[in-house]
């Protein structure tokens, strides 16, 4: 089965909102400078994407190495050093938001046509799964979420909202919203002290493996138009990525059952 890029985007700018620019998120902003640069070749300037990049965090030293970030970053905020760098030079005119972004606010994120989230926390992703749900809002809005572990991590591609008798692609919060609830994330919330210590929570290479498949589905989706799953689990230690098909009778494994008739 087939996900079709909706048709209010095509031909057009993307405006895309990323939410954390630490591993996972430095990884995807540098990425999708990449894509821009290709997407404004090849529709003569048509298509390009607009970035705004969400963060409240500061560079520090253990971050160097493990996230995008040089010695000369240190002490400056992630969303500004990230966002300055690329429009400096490469002439984008993105945007950033020196604040950590409240999922409470999750309708602000209409003016957007993807989302991605790139913050380890489940109570993060409860929260703005349920701000969308409440909202019940028609916007074609695209949510990629990434998450890892200290080896492996996941991508879900899912729509934010659901219109009445519209088809919708689940989310990260439709397939897996219970297991996330019930996660204590107690120990997690400690900052690394080092880098070995960061190092044990997260190994080298994790952030780069999740990210590439989460812009892929973006690229896909713009270049060719259609995807043939949304989503995947990756583990780097193995080597081995697994694709998350779209298919209601894989998402029925995670208690999700979609009640529109699909081709």
């Amino acid at each position: 089965m087939d996900f079709y890029l909706p048709e209010s985007l095509l031909n057009k700018p993307i405006n895309i909102a990323l939410i954390g620019a630490g591993g996972s998120g430095s990884q995807i902003a540098t990425e999708l400078f990449q894509m821009d640069s290709l997407l404004r070749s090849l529709s003569n300037g048509v298509v390009y994407l607009n970035l705004t990049i969400y963060d409240g965090d500061e560079v520090s030293l253990f971050n160097v190495g493990r996230q995008g970030y040089y010695f000369g970053d240190i002490g400056n905020n992630k969303a500004e050093v990230l966002t300055n760098r690329f429009n400096m030079f490469g002439q984008t005119q993105w945007q950033f938001r020196k604040e950590y972004f409240n999922p409470k606010n999750a309708k602000a994120l209409t003016q957007f046509d993807f989302l991605i989230t790139a913050v380890d926390k489940a109570k993060f992703r409860v929260e703005i799964g349920e701000s969308f749900a409440a909202l019940n809002n028609p916007s074609n809005l695209l949510w990629i979420d990434v998450g890892n572990g200290k080896h492996d991590g996941q991508i879900i591609m899912g729509n934010a909202f659901a219109a009445k008798d519209k088809f919708k692609l689940p989310n990260v919060y439709d397939l897996y919203g219970s297991m996330l609830k019930s996660i204590n994330e107690t120990d997690e919330d400690a900052p690394s002290c080092s880098t070995q210590a960061a190092l044990e929570k997260q190994d080298f290479g994790v952030n780069r493996a999740v990210s590439a498949q989460a812009t892929q589905l973006v690229w896909q989706l713009l270049r060719y138009g259609k995807i043939s799953h949304h989503g995947g689990f990756v583990d780097v230690l193995t080597g081995t990525t697994r694709p998350l098909k779209i298919d209601p009778a894989q998402w029925a494994i995670y208690g999700y059952e979609t009640h529109i008739e699909v081709a």
